[in-house]
This record gives C-alpha cells, sequence and structure tokens, in this order.
C-alpha cells in the first residue's frame, strides 16, 4: 500500500493546529494525537520532529520549541508565540463576511435554508472579527438593478438601462440584451447586444443606475448573433501576475499560448493594450489590425516634431 504523503497546505495547517492543541493537552499519547488529526502515527511522528526544529528567529535551544514524545506520550514547552489557536485577521474576515454577502445574493429566495445557513456564518464570523457594523457588497449595486437584470436574463427578455459612462462622465439610455453575467479583477459585468451600438457591450453593473425589463422588439442581426462571443489566442512573452489575473490565468510560462473567450471586442483590445509588451494575441485577426492603428496613432503622437 502507498504511503499517503500530506499535501504541503494541509500539512502547514496541521502544523499551526498542534501546538496550541498540544500545549492545552499535555502528555496526550501519539495515538491519540494522531487519530485526532487524522493521520497515522508515523505521519504525527514526522510532523512532531519537524516541530522540534521550529522557533523564533535565532534558533539556539532558548529559541526553539521544547517537544518530548519518544516515550509515546507529547509534551512541549517554551512554545508561547505559536500556542494560541490560529484565527483568522480581520481583513481575512472582511473578505469572507462580503463573499457570503456575494454567494446570498446569487441564491433564489425558495431557498431559505441555505440563506439561513448564511446568514448564520456570516454573524458567526462578524462577531469573530469584531465588525463594528453590517456589510454588504451588493450595497453598490441597486437592488431593482439587480432584480431587474435577473429577470431578464431568466426570462430572456430586453432590458432598458441607465448607465453612467465613466470615460465621458455622462448617464445614456440604452436597450439591450442581456446574455450573459461576468466578473472580472473585482467587478462584475454584463453582457448584453447594444441595439443602440449595434454592437455587443459589456456594462459594469455598479455603473447600470436603473433598469426595466422589456419585450424586445428588434432581432438581433444573425451575423452577430452567430458571434455572440470572440475566442483570443494570446501568447506569453513576459509572464506577470498582472496579466495572470486580467485573462484568469493559473500558470504562465515564457512563449506558451492560451484562449480567452469574451463578448467584447474592445474589451479585448484594451487588455491586450493594457498588458503592454508581456503578451502577443494571435488571433482574431481583426483585432490585431485594430490594435496596430491603434498603437501606431499613439506612438505617432510622441514623434518628435
Amino acid at each position: 500500500m502507498a504511503k499517503k504523503i500530506s499535501a504541503p497546505l494541509e500539512r502547514t495547517a496541521r502544523l499551526l493546529d498542534l501546538v496550541p492543541y498540544i500545549s492545552s493537552h499535555q502528555g496526550i499519547s501519539l495515538k491519540e494525537l494522531a487519530q485526532t488529526f487524522k493521520v497515522d502515527q508515523e505521519q504525527m511522528t514526522s510532523d512532531l520532529t519537524t516541530l522540534w526544529m521550529c522557533g523564533l528567529p535565532g534558533y539556539t535551544p532558548l529559541e526553539l520549541m521544547d517537544l518530548d514524545f519518544e516515550s509515546g506520550f507529547v509534551t512541549i514547552h517554551n512554545a508561547e508565540t505559536l500556542s494560541k489557536p490560529r484565527s483568522i485577521s480581520f481583513d481575512e474576515g472582511v473578505a469572507l463576511v462580503l463573499g457570503l454577502d456575494l454567494l446570498r445574493s446569487a441564491i433564489s429566495s425558495d431557498r431559505s435554508d441555505l440563506l439561513e445557513r448564511i446568514d448564520l456564518l456570516s454573524q458567526r464570523l462578524a462577531g469573530l472579527i469584531k465588525l463594528p457594523s453590517a456589510l454588504s457588497a451588493t450595497a453598490l449595486v441597486n437592488q431593482e438593478v439587480s432584480s431587474a437584470i435577473s429577470e431578464a436574463l431568466k426570462s430572456r427578455m430586453g432590458l432598458q438601462i441607465t448607465y453612467h459612462s465613466l470615460y465621458r462622465d455622462e448617464l445614456s439610455t440604452r436597450t439591450i440584451y442581456p446574455i450573459a453575467m461576468v466578473e472580472r479583477e473585482g467587478h462584475f459585468y454584463l453582457s448584453a447586444y447594444c441595439y443602440s451600438a449595434l454592437d455587443f457591450r459589456e456594462f459594469r453593473i455598479d455603473r447600470i443606475q436603473g433598469a426595466t425589463v422589456q419585450s424586445v422588439q428588434k432581432e438581433i442581426p444573425k451575423s452577430t448573433v452567430q458571434q455572440s462571443s470572440y475566442t483570443a489566442s494570446i501568447k506569453v512573452l513576459t509572464p506577470t501576475r498582472a496579466v495572470a489575473e486580467r485573462f484568469k490565468q493559473s500558470e504562465l510560462a515564457v512563449n506558451s499560448r492560451f484562449d480567452f473567450e469574451t463578448y467584447s471586442l474592445q474589451w479585448m483590445e484594451r487588455s491586450i493594450m493594457a498588458s503592454g509588451r508581456a503578451v502577443c494575441l494571435q488571433s482574431p485577426l481583426e483585432v490585431r489590425k485594430s490594435i496596430a492603428v491603434m498603437a501606431q496613432s499613439m506612438l505617432d503622437r510622441y514623434k518628435a516634431r
């Protein structure tokens, strides 16, 4: 039977939990300790040996933890620094509370069992980190807008929206046919066909100030429907964290390639331009040409006069 090796993250978490547990259970048997942490005695002995070499910087006998387990019973001393149980930081707790709030907003109201469990967990987390007031990740999004978007997506209806353009700093009213909600770089976007632009667009949801569900009278051009999404083939020249986050890639390597799907050619252009020398777009060809024109235009602005 193959020996089971603990995953690095699991083992690190176990090592951090072992110190406070042993501190409050001095003299516990090696067998019982292994059973408590759901590992075999060989793995537990390996963990304790690792802990025996840990301590504060300096790493002399005065700074290292003192562990005794050769007799089959485990005791620990000089471990005050790590003897408190692991806990989450305030920032980590806030992130979890906001994440639960987003999750709650995506669950149907008829799943009261899930909603109650999420509320209970959120309350416990808020109490644990002593959160001074209630937080809501969806507070920036008008709830009527959120409901209208959900209804339009579910019933395949159109939307009339009032949208704030950050670049032009103006409000516009548009009729759109929503396709999907996507998350990118910490923001939620609504991918939709815009009847004003006669093309697909992405609208940041927290900038939609009003939305009304309505029947869409006009038909989306067939040629546009067939190209409702676009796939970009991208070559990596310099792996960077920004590129990995922008295109949702977990692994990048020099000269590696990946495909990325989007509903907006404009977003594709902006993302490639924002990535600079780190990537090179291989296809679609029309986007390559568009980027070349924009790059040349920018270059012309900086030419010496």
